[in-house]
């Protein structure tokens, strides 16, 4: 891995029970994305970490309307919705940031404290969702994006492939892939 500095943030997206393999939105390598940021939460300040959870649109606009209707008992599911169990101990109220759509810069308070920050390291899931859409906002924000490929899982490793070869037309000027 690249060498850690104090312009560096760690980005964790949406690792909640809903994505693990066996579960409704299951992603077929999350477990080993979870370990791998395991090991890679430990390279990190923790103030230079943070980590975006989905949590459904109060009141959803739009697609959002229907993508409610369909998932409502994912929705509903407490549990679906926590983080999993292996990342909680490094979860704070200061870290840990909400949002309801794809994109994790939609959250001000995350995108504040983005701003700080030159590269972003970005682990997570649904690669073709939620980390595709923040990889492209980060990129937009000025950002250059350090892509832990091993710590991002996809619903497919097929569909993991297609979002990398898709990216790799920004390397490496706006991502790094690791």
């Amino acid at each position: 891995m690249t060498t850690i500095n104090d312009k560096d943030f760690l980005l964790v997206i949406d690792m909640q029970n809903a994505y693990l393999p066996e579960n409704p939105w299951g992603c077929v390598r999350m477990r080993e994305a979870v370990q791998y940021t395991v090991q890679t939460l430990k390279k990190f300040k923790e103030e230079h970490i943070g980590f975006a959870k989905f949590i459904p649109p109060q009141n959803p606009q739009g697609t959002w309307q229907e993508y409610n209707k369909i998932n409502k008992n994912i929705n509903r599911n407490a549990w679906m919705n926590e983080y999993v169990d292996e990342l909680k101990p490094y979860l704070r109220e200061d870290n840990t940031y909400s949002k309801s759509v794809y994109s994790c810069c939609q959250n001000k308070k995350l995108h504040e404290k983005i701003i700080q920050y030159d590269r972003v390291f970005v682990v997570g899931v649904v690669a073709e969702c939620c980390v595709l859409s923040t990889v492209l906002e980060l990129v937009d924000m000025g950002k250059k994006v350090v892509y832990l490929t091993a710590g991002i899982a996809g619903e497919s490793t097929e569909k993991e492939a297609e979002v990398i070869h898709v990216l790799q037309g920004m390397s490496p000027l706006h991502i790094i892939f690791q």
